[in-house]
Parts: structure tokens; sequence; C-alpha cells
């Protein structure tokens, strides 16, 4: 017990010194107007819309709009995207100015409450920017890791693991033990057999209980959105469905004990079966409420939709029948110990050993399957506190295996050749212990990993960089790679010419184009460039011309063959530089 308290004291310990911010929510990705983004005054946007790492639940989403002097030009409602990940909300018109965006968002997959802002810029008809972009770019913070909800989640895995271990035990291994007369005969079978299915009563208990903790947490203390948010998230449906499958559980063991109490293992077979049954469905529902359900698994170019949840349930099932036949077989160590109850400790470990092999393969399988879903680099596993938790993981199964393998190759083998097999027996309990300590503070890991943002969400690949404007019936793309954010690097400016009326190519502009930096406020000499083009519509330039933090105004000047130049004015926001 002592052994077990330090582990999960240690496991919990490793949570508070996770890297970075240790939450669980939805992260920003990209929206419409883009952070800091400056537009021409001509491009206006007539809607805002912000995209999410995760779906998000339709009741909780928000999104603000206001200007400086705090008038707001949104207009509900916000609409998602059919993935539920963008949400959108339309515009008044708003004219040039400095505009403040906030947003909140709960997330459909985890529970979570998340919020953020941003700010953007329109123009005035001179491409100038009446006032200044606020300092600090954009915001996305979510609560940090609840404790009550990782001990919540700890004691749902460790409940549905008891459950489901004990009652495979019970009927694939204790009851089939009782075919030999000699097993059936000692005390050992009948007491035993009730040790079991209390284990899995209480291990049922301890699974609807943290499921109604659970709900509690997300729909009420929390006030996430109420009974009539549920059908909007598949996190909510899964914990109701969970929990309703847990009552299930629970009465369905509690009469399995009952009945143990007063007729042979035998008569119960059937009620532990139903119990598996529902072990499996609860397994089911828990995983299609997950991160790695949200994820589709690409390989190569196929994207395999449903990997997550199979894995997921693999991984699952393979750690449930594990350490709950463990803590199962730790609550009859006693019986199991006895000289007279050597064949049945013989057939019943025997077996659990068999099992426990194939255990270790979907536990490998699984783990292997949803790493790269949701981590999905081996950078990711020393950077953010998702991997750390995996590699604790991994350092922990490492022992786990290495005991089962002593035990199923050498003390049970010893148990059948030597005369004493009582003491190979009473070695083995011990060992079963140990490796039972360590399978539940797996377990506890398991939960943090499960209230924790998968590295993969917090490693969201950039979004490009555009503005358009337009002059004369001709539209003026401009893209900016990498996405502007700091001084004094290397960017490539591309311009695409359009006709605005039906969106066909320009390709009447001449090979005298340039473009003129202006840093804004500054002493800073302006700097013209000539543009490399035209490749048909397409002007680009690569240089280091913006070198300043600022505001740069940017000034392109195409050369037409059919009319006179066009003179796009564009601005960018960045930060650092010398």
């Amino acid at each position: 017990m002592n052994r077990s308290l330090i582990l999960v004291g240690a496991a919990l310990f490793l949570a508070a010194l996770l890297p970075g911010a240790a939450t669980a929510h939805a992260n920003y990705v990209s929206s419409d107007p883009l952070p800091d983004a400056i537009l021409p005054y001509n491009s206006t946007p007539t809607s805002v819309s912000v995209t999410l790492s995760e779906a998000i639940e339709a009741s909780a989403a928000t999104i603000e709009v206001t200007n400086g002097t705090g008038a707001r030009f949104d207009l509900p409602p916000v609409t998602l995207s059919g993935d539920s990940r963008t949400m959108s909300v339309r515009l008044n018109a708003t004219g040039p100015g400095i505009f403040t965006v906030a947003w909140t968002a709960t997330s459909a997959v985890d529970g979570h409450f998340t919020a953020g802002s941003f700010a953007y810029g329109v123009q005035d008809a001179n491409g100038n920017l009446p006032g200044s972009l606020p300092p600090g770019g954009p915001t996305s913070t979510g609560a940090p890791v609840s404790p009550f909800e990782v001990g919540l989640r700890f004691v749902g895995f460790l409940g549905l693991a008891a459950a489901l271990g004990a009652a495979v035990l019970g009927a694939f291994m204790w009851i089939p033990a009782g075919r030999d007369p000699d097993v059936k005969a000692t005390p050992a079978y009948g007491l035993g057999f009730q040790v079991v299915t209390n284990v899995a009563r209480a291990g049922a208990f301890l699974f609807a209980l943290a499921f109604a903790g659970l709900f509690l947490l997300t729909d009420v203390l929390e006030g996430s959105g109420g009974a009539g948010s549920i059908v909007g998230s598949t996190y909510k449906l899964s914990i109701v469905l969970s929990l309703a499958v847990g009552a299930g559980l629970f009465v369905v063991l509690s009469s399995a004990f009952a009945q143990s109490r007063k007729q042979s293992p035998e008569t119960v077979r059937r009620h532990l079966l139903i119990g598996v049954g529902l072990g499996f469905a609860a397994i089911g529902i828990g995983v299609a409420g997950t991160h790695a359900a949200a994820r589709d698994f690409v390989l190569i170019e196929f994207t395999l939709t449903g990997v997550g949840v199979v894995a997921d349930a693999v991984h699952l099932i393979g750690v449930a029948l594990w350490v709950g036949g463990l803590v199962t077989i730790f609550g009859v160590r006693s019986f199991l110990r006895e000289p007279a109850s050597v064949p049945l400790a013989r057939i019943v470990i025997g077996r659990f050993s068999r099992l426990a092999a194939y255990c270790v393969g979907l536990v490998l399988l699984g783990g292997l399957l949803l790493a790269i879903l949701l981590v999905g680099s081996v950078d990711a596993l020393f950077r953010f506190g998702y991997g750390w938790v995996i590699l604790a993981k991994v350092a922990l199964f490492t022992p786990m295996v290495a005991f089962g393998a002593y035990n199923r190759y050498r003390l049970i083998p010893r148990a059948s050749e030597t005369s004493e097999p009582a003491e190979a027996f009473r070695q083995l309990t011990w060992n079963v212990r140990n490796v039972t300590a360590l399978g539940v503070t797996v377990l506890v890991l398991a939960a943090l990993l499960a209230s924790l943002t998968p590295a993969v969400s917090v490693l969201a690949g950039p979004q490009s960089f555009t503005l358009d404007d337009t002059l004369s019936g001709i539209r003026v793309h401009m893209v900016v790679t990498p996405a502007p954010t700091i001084a004094n690097i290397s960017y490539t400016l591309e311009f695409y010419l359009y006709y605005a009326s039906n969106g066909s190519n320009y390709d009447l502009g001449k090979n005298t184009s340039a473009v003129t930096f202006t840093l804004q406020n500054s002493t800073l000499s302006p700097q013209t460039l000539r543009l490399d083009g035209p490749h048909g519509n397409h002007f680009f330039i690569t240089t280091l011309a913006m070198s300043r933090a600022g505001t740069w105004r940017i000034d392109a000047r195409f050369a037409r063959f059919d009319g006179f130049d066009l003179i796009p004015t564009f601005n960018i926001s960045l930060t650092g530089g010398r």
C-alpha cells in the first residue's frame, strides 16, 4: 500500500512539473481577419471567423467585435462550420479604425472552456491606419487542468478496470477452475469467488460515481450550458451514456455478488458475462468522446477515419483487463497463498498470465497508434506536458512487462515443478502487488492525459497571410511568406492580379512594376525595390526591407499596358527586429 501511495504521489508531482501551460482546451488555430492584420479600406470585412483545434459547442460559442470606444459591430447569432471547428459572426459596416475581437468557446471534445482575443485594423481611404494596434498580439487561454477532473477520471478508469477485469477473471478463469474436483472442494473456491464479485461490484460503483461527478463538474459546477447542451457535445453525451451504463453495470454485478453468497459460482456466470458486455460498452462509449475520436489518422496521402476510436478502445481494453485482473488477484491473494489452494492458484494465475500477454500486445498496438495520432513527432514528446506524461507511462510500462514476464516464465513453471508450490505462489502474489501498484499509477497518468491538450493541437500549423485591395476594377491579392510577425527577417511578397468582375487573371502588367516599403512614424527613409515579373498575373520579391519593428506601409506600383498605374496600399505590423 505504501508503495502504491508513493507511485501515485510521484505521478501527481510529475503533473505539477509539466512544461508549458498545463491546460486542456480547444486551441486557437486561425482567424479571418488574421490577428494584427491591417486591411485596405475597400476590403473591410463583412464577417469574422475563428477556427479552433477541436469541435466546439454551438450553444457556448460567442464572438464580440468592438472599436476603441466600445461600440459593438457583431451581428449575432454565431454560426458553426460543418466540422464545428470554425465559428463565425456577421459584422455591421465598420469603416476605418482599430477593432478588437473577443471570443469564447467550450470544446465539444473535452468540455473545457477557452477564450481569446485579437485585434485588426482597417485603413482609411488614403491608406493610413487611424490609430495603433494594441501590443501583445493575440491571446488564447483556458483554465489549468482541474485536479478534481483528473481525480474523477482516475477513479473512473480504476473502477471500470476493476469491474471488467474481475468479471473476466471470474467468468473465464475462476469458474472454469471449478471443473477440477480438487479445486471445487477447497473453501477458497467459494469464498474467494465472493471477493471476486465484490471487487467487480465495487469497481462498477466507483465507475458510476466518477461519471456522476464528471457530469456535475462539467455541466453544473462550471455552468457550461446546462442539459440542453448535451446533444451538441460528444463529450457530454458520452458522460451521460457512461453514467447510465455504469449504473446498469453496478446493478448487474451487485446481483452477482449477492447470488455468490448463497449459491455456487457456476450460477453467477451469466451475470458476469453481462457485466463483461457492459464493460466493453462503457469503453466504446467513452472513447467516442475523446481527443483521439476527434482526429483522423493520415497515412501518406490517405485519411483513415475512425482509427483513433479503434486505437483508443484497443488500448483501454488492454489496460483494463490487465490492471483490473491484477487488482482482483491482489484482492484474493490471501486465498491463493494457502497450500490447499495451489490447484486453484495454478489455473487462475496461469490463465491470467496468458491473458496478460495478449493485453501487452493490445496496449502496445493501441498506444503506438495513439502516440502517432496525438503527439505527432518525437520533438513534441519533450516539448509539451502531454509528451512528458506519455514518457512517464512508458517508463512504468517497462517494469510491468518485466514483472509479468518473470511471473510467466519463471515463477509459474517453478510452481508446477517444485515440491513446495505454495512458496512459489507466495512470491508470485508478492510480485502481483508490485505490478498492481505500477498499474494503478499508470491509470493516474492516463487520467491526466485525458485532461490535457494533445501535442498535435498545440502544434497547429501557421496560417497563410493574405491581403486584398481592389482598384479600377482590378483585385490585387498579396501573399506574405512566412506569415509576418517579427522584423529583420527575409519575407517573400507575392502579388496576384485579377479582374474583380469575374475573377479571371489580369495579365497586362509591365515589367517596370515596383514596391515601396515605408516604416510609419519613423525617420527611416522609404525603400523602393523592383518586382520580379510579370509571370502572367504574378509578381514577387524576396527582401529584408522590413528591418525594424513597427507598422510598415507597402505601396505597390503596377505599370499597365491598358491604363494608368495601379497603386494598392497595404500595411503590416511587426514586432522585434533591431
